[in-house]
């Protein structure tokens, strides 16, 4: 079976490298606007974005990706800014919109951290603390275990292959040099988003939050019937107990749901961008419009 090249009409041996700095050369500003977005990306998105991962790999792994898009896409922008403050500008957006992309797609993980993190405090867990490598920041004991939880089932589904693919469509969404995030669409979607920051967490902690009400709840009626036992002892013995135990009963639900989630990351932060590629589409038909408009005398 023949092996068909990625990039149709590249040259093989020594001539390639050649054809790559070639392509590089004249495409120089779009590349660097391109690693700009890329860049953003790995700053905030789920798995690129791990504070474990080296300077050196994350740098070699913006360029390849980059280098990549422009030999396969060979994308062709016209009307970039002259000057370097201009284009600096530029950059900044370009930034901006792949760390959008990737916030919104970090906002499940969050939430599920979160949720571990919720667990915690009513286990009476939450002074247990963890040092997380992937965040560089402390965190409780469940949290972590949530947070590699949902990293490794993402992983597992392909999340971060998939998660590239959808990033990649970005440039077709949001053209490379377009860029409107003041639009009142562009804000209600983010809202959207981030609000599911506050249900997911519920969402996930709420069978172990009920059931350690009931807890609470038989320990405070116990403590009114017989004063004479320990109440305070009882609960910082039942509730850790019962909270593991109903996590046992619940991991494999709890798996499902993760991976159920690992693929609407990906949607949230498409939807968004695309939400944002509809604010870019308005707001050229209104500079069309006034550009066509007679000024009154």
């Amino acid at each position: 079976m023949a092996i068909v090249p990625v990039v149709v009409d590249a040259p093989s041996g020594v001539s390639a490298i050649a054809y790559f700095v070639t392509v590089l050369e004249k495409n120089a500003p779009i590349f660097f606007l391109v690693v700009a977005r890329i860049f953003g990306l790995t700053l905030q998105a789920p798995f690129y974005s791990a504070k474990s991962l080296p300077p050196q790999v994350r740098a070699t792994l913006i360029t390849c990706l980059a280098m990549m898009y422009m030999l396969v896409v060979k994308p062709n922008v016209t009307g970039l800014p002259v000057d370097m403050f201009r284009y600096t500008i530029l950059m900044v957006q370009e930034i901006l919109i792949g760390v959008a992309f990737g916030f919104c797609a970090s906002i499940i993980v969050s939430a599920i951290q979160a949720a571990g993190e919720i667990m915690d405090v009513q286990m009476g867990m939450s002074m247990v603390t963890l040092f997380n490598p992937q965040t560089k920041s402390q965190s409780s004991a469940m949290g972590r275990l949530f947070y590699q939880l949902e990293l490794t089932a993402f992983i597992y589904v392909h999340g971060h292959l998939y998660l590239l693919a959808a990033f990649f469509e970005t440039f077709d969404m949001v053209p490379i040099a377009k860029f409107n995030m003041s639009n009142p669409i562009v804000i209600g979607e983010f809202i959207r988003v981030a609000s599911k920051l506050f249900y997911v967490s519920l969402q996930i902690a709420m069978p172990v939050l009920v059931v350690l009400f009931i807890v609470d709840f038989s320990l405070g009626i116990t403590n009114k019937v017989s004063p004479q036992i320990n109440v305070l002892e009882l609960n910082f013995a039942m509730k850790p107990v019962t909270g593991m135990i109903i996590l046992l009963i619940l991991m494999s639900s709890l798996i499902s749901l993760m991976t159920d989630y690992s693929k609407e990351k990906i949607v949230d932060g498409t939807s968004f961008v695309k939400v944002m590629g509809k604010a870019v589409r308005i707001q050229d038909r209104r500079d069309r419009a006034n550009k066509y408009i007679t000024p009154p005398n």
